[in-house]
Order: C-alpha cells, then sequence, then structure tokens
C-alpha cells in the first residue's frame, strides 16, 4: 500500500491521494484475484470438455484420494458440506464416484474413484500441470516462495486458518 506520512493540515489533498491509492490498490488486487480464478475454472473447463462437470465436481473428483469425505473436501476448499453432497450426487449419477457408509462414522460416507473417475482425476491433475506451468514460466524458485510467503502471511493478518 502506497502511504504518505502528512502531518500538516495544511495539505489534506496528499491525504485523500493516499486513501485513493489503497482504495486501487485493494480493487487492483480483488480484481486480479478474480481474473486469476476465473481464468484457472475456464482452463479447467477447457481441458474437460465433453465430460460435462461443473467447477464443483471438478474440485470434489480432484480431492477424493487425498480426502476420501465430503466433510473434509468441503472443509479444504472452504465450501459448504451441501454443496459438496450434491457435486457428490451428481458424480455418482455419472459413474466417476462410489460412495460407502464409514466404519468409523456412520453419518459419513467414504468416497472413491471410479476407473472413469480415476481417468478423469488424472485429466484434472494434467490440467492443473499446464495451467501452473503456464502462471509460473517466468518466476523464480524464490519469487514462488516469497507469493507463497506473501499470500501466507495475507491469511494470517485475516485470520484464515486455511
Amino acid at each position: 500500500m502506497l502511504t504518505f506520512f502528512v502531518k500538516s493540515v495544511e495539505r489534506p489533498m496528499f491525504q485523500c491521494y493516499t486513501i485513493f491509492m489503497s482504495i486501487k490498490s485493494a480493487a487492483y488486487f480483488f480484481s486480479a484475484y478474480r481474473k486469476l480464478l476465473r481464468s484457472y475454472t475456464d482452463f479447467q473447463l477447457n481441458a474437460l470438455e465433453g465430460y460435462d462437470l461443473s467447477p464443483n465436481e471438478i474440485v470434489v473428483l480432484s480431492s477424493i484420494e487425498t480426502m476420501p469425505t465430503a466433510s473434509e473436501i468441503a472443509y479444504a476448499s472452504d465450501v459448504s458440506k451441501a454443496l459438496v453432497s450434491r457435486s457428490v450426487k451428481l458424480l455418482k449419477d455419472k459413474n466417476y464416484i462410489t460412495a460407502t457408509v464409514s466404519e468409523s462414522d456412520k453419518r459419513e460416507q467414504d468416497l472413491a474413484l471410479t476407473e472413469e473417475g480415476k481417468h478423469v482425476a488424472e485429466l484434472i491433475d494434467e490440467a492443473n500441470r499446464r495451467f501452473f506451468a503456464t502462471a509460473f514460466a517466468n518466476f523464480e524458485d524464490n519469487e514462488k516462495e516469497a507469493l507463497r510467503m506473501l499470500l501466507g502471511m495475507m491469511m494470517r493478518n485475516l485470520n484464515i486458518d486455511r
């Protein structure tokens, strides 16, 4: 954020300029975030054209191997359990996943990919690798690490625990 330290009341124009620049900077960051997210989603949808998947179904398919319950997926992807459950139902109907009652918690379902689901999950993984290779093509390793650290700092400042 661009900040001027103006102690004099005689120069309120500088204070207004500082506020304007802060708002302009914030608008830039939020706009960039929305554009990046839209680009990522569009990239995935284009890579999976013909599979009739929603962005939420893509999240579920790409998460099952490491998070085998709807609750874990909902928590990690910061979406409602209802939305994940709806995606799970649609993916079961498409024969991409199976769901069985959990042995440890009868309220939960253990999710698993079918053979066709594994194929689609591999396509998602490949699309993710291509997207990030393109997005970070001109980044040095230390720049990627700096970005990761800065984003982590922003999340901590905003008390975002994920």
